[in-house]
């Protein structure tokens, strides 16, 4: 113990009165760091030589925004199967928003190492440095490992790719369709963005930005600041995000009609259930951190498409803890839950409670 004791400082030490034990923890955390550090370059080795767009066959299950949700992530694999007994395709967004986007990203690139083949990571807007710079993963990142491990993240972030097409009748996205395509190709030459202005540029900002609009825009309109913008010789509403495009029916169908698509799938909003489809089901969106926020009470979900394109849901109730306060909210989300287990003679409406 003596010489235990003349360890503690040394006259002239960088880390002069560290203990035995603290000197412990630095090195445990270095270690560690380095550990990290491997993964992270070991996962963007693996997505450098990807293209922008992926080529992926179906059986498939296909996971909207997670949001450092790790408990949600976790639930679903508990439901379905862990890779690689499960070929997944996440739609990006991995980060931002909850407390545990390091280790949903660690998880996922883990994952991406050990069953390259079976898990697809597309990039979603909050992989993009100016968005998680802001909304969470930077303090996050920064709190856990230092900044230089967030700025070492942004060299993976900007080797996902943008979109997927699935078989040949889907095409998965995080955020939209873009306009300024031609054909295919446009999809096939497309490079991936790899600093904060080319993220803002082209086809990409569509694909991790658009969004599909109800309203009466049929085509495409900018997504603008201001609370009305011109769509032909229309003014209408719209969600601002001040970024990319909005986009209709007549533009959906025109772009599905011209590919030769089925269904386009993509994350990036919210959904009470879960999941959304609209414009007669050519479009679905698939949302999976439940209870987004600590302060929404939808569900979060999870599409599976089957070897002959069948659609089905596993649907995840977020999970409230009863108090006289919520005690509303609680019995709405309670009714939902029941019309959402509803039979349906669709098959493509098959949900799956956990």
């Amino acid at each position: 113990m003596s010489k235990l004791k003349e360890m503690k400082s040394r006259t002239g030490d960088i880390f002069q009165g560290e203990t035995v034990d603290q000197l412990a923890h630095r090195i445990i955390e270095h270690v560690i760091d380095r550990v990290l550090l491997l993964n992270l370059f070991q996962t963007e080795s693996i997505l450098k030589p990807l293209p922008a767009m992926l080529e992926i066959e179906h059986p498939l299950t296909i996971v909207g925004d997670i949001h450092g949700q790790l408990d949600a992530l976790i639930r679903y694999f508990d439901a379905v199967g862990y890779p690689p007994k499960v070929q997944f395709l996440f739609l990006g967004d991995y980060v931002d928003r909850g407390a545990k986007a390091l280790e949903v990203s660690l998880l996922l690139f883990c994952y991406k190492v050990r069953h390259p083949h079976m898990l697809h990571l597309l990039r979603g807007n909050h992989e993009c440095m100016k968005m998680n710079r802001l909304y969470g993963f930077h303090e996050e990142v920064a709190r856990k490992r230092g900044s230089t491990m967030w700025r070492r993240y942004q060299n993976v972030f900007n080797e996902l790719p943008l979109c997927a097409r699935v078989g040949q009748r889907i095409l998965c996205m995080h955020g939209g369709i873009p306009q300024n395509y031609k054909s295919w190709d446009s999809f096939r030459e497309l490079k991936k963005p790899k600093t904060p202005k080319k993220c803002d540029e082209g086809l990409q900002v569509d694909l991790m930005w658009a969004d599909p609009t109800q309203d009466k825009c049929n085509v495409f309109a900018m997504n603008m600041v201001s609370d009305r913008a011109s769509c032909g010789s229309l003014n209408v509403m719209f969600q601002q995000r001040a970024i990319s495009v909005i986009f209709g029916e007549k533009a959906l169908t025109d772009f599905m009609k011209k590919l030769g698509l089925s269904l386009i799938v993509r994350a990036h909003e919210v959904s009470q259930e879960g999941f959304n489809f609209m414009f007669d089901r050519k479009i679905v969106t698939v949302f999976s951190a439940p209870y987004y926020c600590g302060n929404d009470t939808n569900c979060g979900a999870i599409m599976h498409v089957s070897p002959s394109y069948e659609i089905s849901f596993t649907v995840l109730r977020p999970r409230m803890i009863l108090t006289p306060e919520n005690t509303e909210v609680v019995r709405q989300m309670e009714n939902n839950y029941k019309t959402l287990m509803a039979l349906s003679p669709d098959p493509s409406e098959i949900y799956i409670m956990i």
